[in-house]
């Protein structure tokens, strides 16, 4: 059984990556995670990346690099409310640290939790999967171990952000971001790897797998000194970090309730619907404040905002005071379930859930950008994958010579692989759309559609 955590060991300083790091005067440590993560070029990459709907049928609704900042915030939030009830309660926080800094650690790790996603949301997650699983040349994972077969099998974009932030960015400097391992801690909401996840086993921390086998030995590094040991001996699943469970439910309140405003906004959804779904979760004095009825659509539309903030106001603090309520089961390893699962308003949340499934992910445009961020994504990676294995083809030929460090032969077949999912992924929509009609003759490259 995994050893009861303190926080003492759970927050910090301690980096990958790089040499001792002066303190900055200007900004606390998980502040400096925050900032890194802002400037990175996968980061920038996300605005133009969907969240849901199709990013030019309007100018207002998310993309993900919108939806993560939002996350951020919601983070922020949920981090220094449990902050303050933790020292109210007592907890030995780590000398100089303060309920700051642990809101300022979960937006950190908020701001990164999509970053491994790769083009079209998670139908492009979809797309990969199904195409190692059936399309790829027969024979091509045969030589891998389970793991990486897995990891293929199973792409996932979490356990690719992970990637991300200790080893693609800033390649030149050992790669990775450097950032705390207290960051990376509250980032990893799946500490396990895709033949773990594969397996099935119960509770929320392996739904999904978090680490790839090529970045296992960097988590089993930071692990310890976070005080995280293996659930069982030689099983590569760890107990989260308390605090991601925060990243998680400051995702779920953001995605829930801006998709539906999203859908709100492009008539998925009609006003009478939304309101009966959101008003339940503001405070009744949250709705007197908004006095006269909005007299056009755009007032509408701002109230429907209006009513978005007091719910998210209601979801924060009731997600905080989960996490206090369950906090002993949190801290021994024992708690291994979705925070919103276990608040008041837990039901009208799963309502409002429901009617995304319904009416935002299921609209028929949605669909159909899918259909198409699905062609685009496995017709490259099937180009990349012929193109490395008949370097004798003309444009097996003039693929390599076009993308020399995504196509090589050094490294394993796994590696190889690999490199080629770590460019797919790292698309924005539009690029990879543009990319695939290049390649395919049916764009002129460099021309105008």
């Amino acid at each position: 059984m995994p050893r009861t955590l303190d926080w003492q060991h759970l927050l910090p300083e301690t980096r990958e990556a790089g040499d001792t790091e002066p303190p900055s005067p200007a900004r606390s440590p998980f502040q400096r995670d925050h900032d890194r993560i802002l400037f990175s070029g996968s980061f920038r990459r996300l605005a133009d990346k969907t969240q849901v709907f199709p990013l030019p049928f309007d100018d207002h609704v998310h993309s993900r690099l919108t939806h993560s900042l939002e996350v951020a915030t919601i983070g922020r939030s949920l981090g220094t409310l449990v902050g303050r009830a933790l020292a109210a309660q007592g907890a030995a926080l780590p000398a100089g640290r303060d309920a700051r800094d642990l809101g300022d650690c979960v937006a950190a790790a908020c701001l990164a939790h999509d970053l491994g996603n790769p083009p079209f949301g998670h139908i492009g997650e979809s797309a990969i999967q199904e195409y190692f699983a059936s399309q790829a040349p027969a024979g091509l994972l045969d030589t891998l171990a389970e793991r990486e077969r897995q990891d293929l099998l199973r792409f996932e974009g979490n356990a690719q952000a992970f990637r991300i932030l200790t080893r693609l960015e800033r390649p030149w400097r050992r790669g990775g971001l450097a950032l705390t391992h207290a960051t990376i801690g509250a980032f990893l909401k799946y500490p396990c790897t895709s033949d773990v996840a594969a397996s099935k086993p119960s509770g929320r921390s392996a739904k999904k797998h978090g680490l790839m086998a090529a970045e296992l030995a960097t988590w089993e590094r930071i692990a310890p000194g976070l005080g995280l040991a293996r659930r069982r001996p030689g099983v590569d699943h760890w107990p989260r970090h308390p605090l991601a469970f925060l990243t998680e439910a400051a995702d779920d309140v953001a995605y829930l309730l801006l998709d539906l405003e999203d859908g709100l906004r492009l008539r998925h959804v009609s006003e009478a619907e939304y309101t009966r779904l959101v008003e339940p979760l503001c405070a009744p004095d949250h709705i007197a404040r908004h006095e006269h009825e909005p007299q056009d659509r755009n007032e509408r539309l701002d109230r429907a905002g209006w009513l978005r903030a007091g719910a998210i106001d209601t979801l924060i603090h009731e997600l905080a005071e989960a996490f206090v309520a369950h906090g002993g089961p949190i801290m021994d390893g024992t708690f291994d379930d979705e925070l919103r699962k276990h608040i008041p308003h837990a039901a009208a949340l799963d309502a409002v859930s429901k009617t995304c499934f319904e009416r935002c992910y299921h609209a028929r445009d949605v669909l159909k950008m899918e259909l198409a961020g699905a062609e685009a994504i496995q017709g490259l990676l099937d180009r990349f994958v012929r193109a490395l294995l008949d370097r004798k083809s003309l444009r097996g030929d003039h693929q390599r010579l076009l993308t020399p460090s995504v196509i090589a032969d050094t490294g394993s077949r796994y590696e190889q692989l690999v490199r080629i999912t770590d460019h797919v992924a790292g698309m924005t929509d539009n690029y990879a759309v543009r990319l695939y009609r290049e390649l395919r003759g049916m764009r002129y490259p460099g021309g105008r559609d």
